[in-house]
C-alpha cells in the first residue's frame, strides 16, 4: 500500500523506507546545520521542473528532518548512489537563486580547505561567501519571488592616478611577473618602503585585464583600502570591485554579485577577498604579504596567501607577494628557488630612506612622560614647519592597567587571565580579549583604598600628551576604538591626507601602506615593547613593524626622520631596523630558527585544548600529548603547556605544537589518532601554520 505521508515527512528508525522514487537527476547538498556530526553532503532528488535550473553552486531549500533549510549544491548526479538504499530520498523544495553562487573552482577550494584546515564543509563554504550574500539567500526562503541581484551602485568619481615611467628594477619585476603568468609561478617582490611596488602591481593588473583575464589584489588592513581603491579605480576605472567587512551590507552584496557576473574584473580587499567569485583569474597580488592579519583566527583557520596559491594553481595564474620586510618563510623559499625573487632596492628619483635614531629611554624613566625630549622637540619643529607627523604606540586605551597604590591590586577580567585596560574617554576598564567592560573601581576590593595609579600606556594617553605638548594642533587618532563604524577609516585618513590634521596617532594599523608626502617625522613610542613576547617570531615581527612605520616618512620631496624610543636600544633587531638592514635581521633570525627547529625549517600545527575546569584541561592536554608522541612517527611533539594567556572567555587553555615537514601529514595524524572531545565543554582545535602562540 502506498504511503500517505507528505514527501517532506521525516523517517524514523521504526519505519522502513518506501520504494525509492526516481527523479532522473540527484543533487549532493551541504545543508546549513551547525552540528559537526551532520555536516556532510546529503543526497536529494531534483524534481523534473527544476531540471536544467539547479546547477553546481546553486542555493536551494531542502527538507531536513521536520525543518526546511538552505543548502548548497556540490554535485549533480545521474544516480543517487548507495544512500538511496539506506533511506527514502526526498526532493529539493525549490531553487532560491537563479545564479549559482560559485563554480567548480571554489568548490574544489572548499574541499581542499576542509582537508588542510580540518574544518567542515559548511565552514569552508560559508567562508567563501560574504555574510550579506548568504543572508539574502536565507531571506529568499520566505519571499514570494526569487531574490535577484540589483544593478551595481554608481561608483563615486575618483581622480585619475598618474602613470609613472617604470625604472629598471620595476621593468625587471614586470618581466618576471609576465613569465610567472605564463608558467603559473610566484614572484616575491622585495622592495624598500616607497620603492614603487604599487606601480608594478597596477601595471601587472592592467596587462592581465588586457588579456581578458581577472585579478585579485589583497591588502592587509581595512585602513589601507580607501587609498588603494582610489589608486586602482583612478588607473583602471569602474572595473574594480571592493570586498571587505567595512562595507555596508547592500554595497558588499552588490560588489560580490558584480564580480560573480563578470561586470567587475578586479577584486580588491582584505583577507576574505581572496575568495572573490572570479571565473578566469590570471593574477593574485598579496601586498604586505608578511602581515599576520592574512591569517584567520576563527574556523576555518586559513591563510589568504596559502589560499591564493591554491586558486592560482587551478587557473595557471601568477601570484605576486610584495613586502619591504617579507616573512622569513617566503624569503627562505625564494632563496631556495621556489619563488622568483625580485629586489627594488631604492626609491624612485633617488629619494633617500629616512634617517633613523634610537632614543635610549632608560635616561628618561623618572620623567613619567611617553615622549622623550628628543621626540617632543622634533615634533614641535615639524609642526612649526607645516609638516606632518606619525606617532605609533601599539596599544590602545589610556593605560594598560589600574593599580591600587596601597596594596597593589589590579582589576582583571572575570573571564580572562588578563588585566583590564583603562579607557579614560569612555570611563570604563575593558578586556581586549572578550570585550568585557565595567566602570573603574572607586575603592579597592582588597584594602578599601581610594588611590589608584595607571600603569603602561595606550594611544588615548599618547593623544592627551601630544595635545598638551602642541595645543591647538589638529590631531587624528586611529585604533580599534575610533575606527569601528562604517567608513570611519576613510573619514579619518581623509582628514589627515587633506592636511586638516597635522598629527596621526595610532596602533599598528597606521604602520604600513599609507602614502602621505607631507609626513617627514615618524616616532615609535615603545619600539621594543613586543621583543620579549613568548613567541619565536617576536624579533621578526618587531623589525617588520619598525621598518614599515619608518617607511611612512620622507615619501615626498622633503627628507624624513624616524625616532625609535626603546629600553633596550642595543638589541640587534633595533640596530638592524635603524640601518634598514633586512638582510642582517634575516641572517640572525634564520640561524636561531635553524638551531631551534622552527619555521621556515619545519611546518607547525598548534593544538589548543580548552575547558572551564583547569584540572580537566591539563589532564586532557597531557593525554593528547602522550598519544601523539607515541603514534606520530613523522612529527615532533612539543609540550603540552599552559598558553601564555591561560584563560580566555572563562575557558582554561593548554597547547602543544606538532613539528613536521608537511602540514597535511600532521593534520591527518591529528584526525586519525584523536577521538572527538567528550562532552560539549571540551574543545580541541587544530591550527595549521599558526601565526600566534599566545
Amino acid at each position: 500500500m502506498a504511503s500517505t505521508r507528505p514527501s517532506w515527512w521525516p523517517l524514523t528508525r521504526a519505519e522502513p523506507p518506501d520504494e525509492p522514487a526516481s527523479y532522473g537527476l540527484y543533487a549532493r547538498v551541504v545543508v546549513e546545520v551547525t552540528a559537526r556530526a551532520l555536516n556532510r553532503p546529503f543526497t536529494y532528488g531534483i524534481p523534473d521542473e527544476l531540471h536544467g535550473e539547479v546547477q553546481v553552486g546553486s542555493t536551494v531549500e531542502v527538507p531536513f528532518g521536520t525543518r526546511r533549510l538552505v543548502g548548497f549544491v556540490l554535485e549533480i548526479l545521474p544516480d543517487p548512489g548507495p544512500e538511496a538504499a539506506l533511506h527514502r530520498l526526498r526532493p529539493l523544495v525549490r531553487l532560491l537563486d537563479p545564479t549559482p553562487f560559485w563554480g567548480q573552482d571554489l568548490l574544489h577550494l572548499a574541499e581542499w580547505m576542509r582537508r588542510f584546515y580540518g574544518c567542515t564543509w559548511l565552514e569552508a563554504l560559508q567562508t567563501a561567501i560574504p555574510g550579506p550574500v548568504l543572508r539574502r539567500a536565507r531571506a529568499a526562503r520566505t519571499a514570494t519571488r526569487r531574490s535577484r541581484p540589483r544593478a551595481l551602485p554608481s561608483v563615486e568619481p575618483v581622480q585619475a592616478y598618474p602613470e609613472i615611467a617604470p625604472n629598471q628594477a620595476q621593468q625587471l619585476a614586470l618581466e618576471a611577473i609576465r613569465e610567472a603568468r605564463a608558467t603559473g609561478g610566484t614572484v616575491l617582490l622585495h622592495g624598500v618602503t616607497g620603492s614603487g611596488k604599487t606601480e608594478v602591481y597596477l601595471r601587472a593588473v592592467q596587462e592581465v585585464l588586457e588579456e581578458g583575464r581577472q585579478a585579485v589584489v589583497l591588502v592587509p588592513e581595512l585602513a589601507l583600502t580607501p587609498q588603494a581603491v582610489e589608486r586602482y579605480r583612478g588607473r583602471l576605472g569602474g572595473t574594480v570591485g571592493v570586498l571587505h567587512s567595512g562595507l555596508a551590507d547592500p554595497e558588499r552584496r552588490e560588489q560580490w554579485w558584480g564580480l560573480r557576473r563578470g561586470e567587475l574584473n578586479v577584486a580588491l580587499g582584505t583577507r576574505s577577498a581572496v575568495f572573490a567569485p572570479l571565473d578566469r583569474p590570471g593574477l593574485f597580488v598579496v601586498d604586505e604579504e608578511h602581515e599576520t592579519s592574512y591569517k584567520q583566527e576563527g574556523a576555518p583557520r586559513y591563510h589568504a596567501r596559502q589560499v591564493a596559491f591554491q586558486r592560482a594553481a587551478r587557473h595557471g595564474a601568477a601570484v605576486v607577494l610584495g613586502s619591504a620586510t617579507p616573512s622569513l618563510e617566503s624569503y627562505h623559499l625564494a632563496r631556495q628557488g621556489r619563488f622568483r625573487l625580485i629586489e627594488l632596492p631604492g626609491r624612485p628619483g633617488g629619494r633617500p630612506l629616512p634617517t633613523v635614531r634610537i632614543v635610549d629611554m632608560r635616561r628618561h624613566l623618572r620623567k613619567g612622560r611617553l615622549l622623550s625630549p628628543e621626540l617632543g622637540e622634533a615634533l614641535r619643529d615639524r609642526v612649526a614647519q607645516d609638516e606632518q607627523v606619525v606617532l605609533l604606540l601599539n596599544r590602545r586605551g589610556f593605560a594598560s592597567f589600574l593599580q591600587c597604590q596601597e596594596c597593589g591590586f589590579v582589576p582583571t577580567c572575570p573571564e580572562c587571565s588578563i588585566s583590564l585596560t583603562w579607557h579614560r574617554a569612555r570611563g570604563v576598564v575593558r578586556c581586549h580579549y572578550c570585550l568585557h567592560q565595567e566602570p573603574p573601581p572607586e575603592t579597592c576590593p582588597g584594602c578599601q583604598g581610594h588611590r589608584f595609579r595607571t600603569g603602561g600606556a595606550g594611544t588615548e594617553r599618547l593623544e592627551a600628551e601630544v595635545q598638551e605638548l602642541v595645543p591647538g594642533v589638529p590631531l587624528v587618532r586611529m585604533d580599534s576604538d575610533t575606527t569601528s563604524g562604517t567608513g570611519a577609516h576613510r573619514r579619518l585618513l581623509d582628514r589627515f591626507g587633506s592636511g586638516q590634521a597635522r598629527i596621526l596617532v595610532g596602533t599598528r594599523m597606521i604602520a604600513k601602506g599609507l602614502d602621505f608626502p607631507s609626513v617627514t617625522l615618524v616616532g615609535v613610542v615603545r619600539a621594543d615593547a613586543e621583543l620579549h613576547m613568548p613567541d619565536f617570531r617576536a624579533a621578526e615581527r618587531t623589525f617588520q613593524l619598525l621598518a614599515q612605520v619608518a617607511g611612512r616618512a620622507g615619501r615626498g620631496d622633503r627628507p624624513g626622520e624616524v625616532l625609535l624610543q626603546a629600553m633596550d636600544p642595543e638589541h640587534p633587531c633595533l640596530l638592524a631596523a635603524a640601518t634598514h638592514d633586512y638582510g642582517a635581521m634575516c641572517r640572525s633570525e634564520l640561524a636561531i630558527r635553524r638551531e631551534a627547529g622552527y619555521p621556515p625549517f619545519c611546518r607547525l600545527v598548534r593544538l589548543l585544548v580548552s575547558h572551564p575546569d583547569p584540572d580537566r584541561v591539563e589532564a586532557e592536554a597531557i593525554r593528547i600529548g602522550s598519544i601523539l608522541s607515541a603514534r606520530l612517527r613523522h612529527a615532533q611533539v612539543v609540550g603540552p603547556a599552559p598558553c601564555p594567556v591561560e584563560r580566555v572567555r572563562g575557558r582554561h587553555r593548554w597547547h602543544l605544537l606538532l613539528k613536521g615537514s608537511k602540514v597535511q601529514e600532521l593534520m591527518d595524524g591529528v584526525r586519525n589518532y584523536l577521538r572527538p572531545p567528550e562532552g560539549p565543554d571540551l574543545q580541541i582545535l587544530a591550527d595549521p601554520d599558526p601565526q600566534s602562540l599566545m
